[in-house]
């Protein structure tokens, strides 16, 4: 391991996250880092934030809004055939 991802860590067994992990992170990130700058979400928020986090900072930072739902009743004499 001649680059690490943490200085810290000096031996692969030190890292708290398995490799495939650390592969869809970076990948996420990857993605992440095509937002313009100030719509990223920080490295902590990537790293140490739970999926939901990162979706609930997507939806507040392009101010989606949450899909209605409509309620439909109808019998089916109303329907031709």
């Amino acid at each position: 391991m001649r680059i690490p991802l943490d200085p810290k860590v000096k031996e692969l067994s030190d890292l708290p996250y398995t490799i495939t992990f650390v592969i869809k992170k970076l990948q996420q990130l990857d993605n992440l880092r095509e937002l313009p700058k100030e719509k990223q979400p920080t490295d902590e928020m990537i790293w140490d934030g739970t999926t939901e986090d990162i979706e609930e900072w997507l939806d507040k930072v392009f101010k989606r809004k949450e899909k209605e739902t409509v309620d439909l009743d109808f019998d089916i004499v109303d329907i031709e055939t």
